[in-house]
């Protein structure tokens, strides 16, 4: 939920591009910059360390965060209770866990090490919801994958708007199963290629991946609070289903102006990030100066009410009758002849892997492939996740 403002715009502008949603691009450009603060918190109901980010705005071209750091943060409950963040590692991390309970409003605090105070609206937990997940055959744009849905319902018809997250996980296995490399070490003054055992583990890796962007719907226009929406949509080809695959979807439950929020926001800019820090434009969130009502301060303190549901599947699973090796990557075996490359060229050891030749074959003659086909480390991390299932 990373925000920003980079300029001023004129009125008219402003109206179009919020209100009539014109499509005409704009070259915006990083004149009359405004520094503001921007604050990035999502509340839950999970019991955990809840997490508030807090930066300043940059240029259109900058791609450093700028922290906001030495900032006292705290959530404080309609009870009085009071739940301070520490910073850590540029961002505010609770000193205990907690979670949102429902019933009571909750508002954030913040004031800065300049001396700057700034305060939320007060929030309410939004209606708690539980989700599931399916993954099925589908068609997008003519082209054949699996459609993964989200449902939910909410008999109460209290809920309305949802925001949703993922995190992807999928099995990497290498073409190649290499079990020994290609060591160059000092010989009489030169050196000579030897073979050793190679590291350990490399063959079968697994990647995560967030997803990015601002994903909504909403059911305010449809006679009951159900849900079924295509969060994500794989391309049979796609190499990250190819084995075994999982996804964890994050199913939040926004009330009207946090879901108003994002969806402007989605609109200003569509960006890799949750809400953009060089957006070309300021929308109007919850936060406020306490001292200069003129001050901008840039994103939302959202209280919501969180469901997540993890599947799995194997290729198969969907394709029954598909082979997915016809999507891998083709891994052509190179004949490397070290006699004749000069010694300053043997970055080839950097970037291949040897799958077999050298002694027994020819002495400088090696059959490598790019490190991708064999050493899955190289991209990836061969450490299984605590929460997989084979």
């Amino acid at each position: 939920m990373n925000v920003s403002i980079i300029k001023k715009m004129t009125l008219a502008l402003f109206v179009c591009v919020i209100l009539s949603g014109c499509t005409e691009q704009y070259v915006f450009q990083n004149q009359d910059f405004e520094d503001a603060m921007i604050v990035e918190a999502t509340l839950t109901n999970e019991l955990k360390h809840h997490e508030i980010n807090i930066s300043r705005t940059r240029l259109l071209n900058d791609t450093i965060k700028i922290a906001e750091s030495g900032a006292n943060v705290t959530v404080v409950d309609s009870d009085s209770n009071e739940f301070h963040f520490d910073e850590k590692d540029g961002k505010y991390i609770s000193s205990n866990e907690f979670k949102i309970e429902p019933n009571k409003n909750y508002q954030l605090k913040i004031t800065t090490k300049s001396g700057k105070s700034y305060i939320s609206s007060p929030e309410t937990l939004t209606t708690p919801n539980t989700i599931d997940l399916e993954a099925k055959v589908a068609e997008k744009d003519g082209i054949q994958g699996v459609q993964i849905n989200v449902k939910s319902f909410d008999p109460a018809n209290t809920s309305k708007y949802y925001r949703y997250e993922y995190d992807e996980t999928y099995k990497v296995q290498t073409v190649y199963n290499t079990t020994e490399r290609v060591e160059l070490v000092p010989y009489q003054n030169t050196f000579k290629m030897i073979i050793v055992p190679a590291e350990p583990n490399t063959h079968i890796c697994y990647s995560t991946k967030h997803s990015t962007g601002i994903i909504q719907t909403n059911t305010k226009d449809l006679t009951e609070d159900r849900v079924n929406f295509p969060v994500r949509f794989i391309d049979k080809s796609n190499y990250i289903i190819a084995y075994r695959y999982s996804i964890l979807v994050s199913q939040y439950t926004q009330n009207q102006s946090a879901y108003d929020y994002y969806n402007t926001s989605k609109k200003m800019i569509d960006s890799g990030e949750l809400l953009s820090p060089n957006q070309p434009g300021y929308i109007i969130g919850n936060i406020k100066s306490t001292s200069d009502s003129s001050e901008k301060v840039v994103g939302f303190f959202e209280v919501a009410s969180v469901s997540k549901k993890r599947i799995f599947f194997n290729f198969n699973d969907i394709f029954p009758s598909d082979d997915p090796t016809l999507f891998f990557r083709k891994c052509e075996p190179e004949e490397i002849q070290f006699s004749v490359i000069p010694m300053d060229n043997y970055k080839v050891l950097t970037t291949h892997v040897y799958i077999g030749g050298g002694p027994g074959m020819s002495p400088t003659s090696y059959w490598m492939v790019e490190k991708e086909c064999g050493d899955c480390t190289s991209f990836s991390s061969n450490v299984i996740p605590s929460f997989w299932e084979n």
